[in-house]
């Protein structure tokens, strides 16, 4: 039936190649972009999170603004100073990335660290409740204890409301109100 169609009208099967060699670009393009909004930043000094898990260290010590507040915050280079002028490594090899820390320290600029996870200006976001409630950070963040570099996570609206929706039936229509997330 196709072949009979294609014979009556030349020109539809140029139509056809076209039309699936366009789509077949749409898709490698949205992978490319898909891959750079989830791709890891590049940052200004190696910092392993995996490594500080495995170590014993909770997240709440680096990052205390999610108790009192909307921004987890970084570490200063003094916190992570009073760690690194007295702990050695575990592995030899990673004694080098604790060396450039300590040059960086010791040059005293701040560090400028890339935001991994960011939300739209229309988005006001506040850790202090999520962790108030008990939601870990890996119900957010992915399991970082098994990433070497944070990694940007799928923190989408759909993402939020599916939390919000499985919560206690009497909390659900205020969490899913758009004024609880956006005002």
């Amino acid at each position: 039936m196709i072949t009979s169609l294609i014979r009556q009208h030349p020109r539809l099967s140029l139509v056809i190649g076209v039309v699936l060699f366009l789509l077949v670009v749409a898709v490698i393009l949205a992978i490319f972009a898909l891959s750079r909004v989830y791709a890891m930043p590049p940052q200004p000094l190696p910092f392993q999170h995996s490594k500080h898990i495995q170590a014993g260290i909770e997240c709440l010590f680096c990052h205390p603004g999610v108790t009192d507040g909307p921004v987890a915050g970084i570490p200063s280079m003094a916190k992570c100073m009073g760690c690194h002028n007295n702990v050695q490594a575990q592995n030899p090899k990673d004694q080098a990335d604790i060396e450039t820390i300590i040059q960086h320290w010791k040059s005293g600029r701040p560090v400028q660290w890339i935001k991994v996870n960011d939300q739209p200006d229309f988005v006001k976001f506040n850790h202090r409740p999520h962790i108030a409630a008990g939601v870990a950070c890996e119900s957010c963040h992915g399991d970082v204890s098994n990433m070497g570099y944070a990694k940007p996570y799928n923190l989408n609206m759909g993402f939020c409301l599916n939390c919000h929706r499985k919560q206690a039936a009497e909390k659900v229509t205020k969490l899913i109100d758009c004024a609880t997330c956006h005002y």
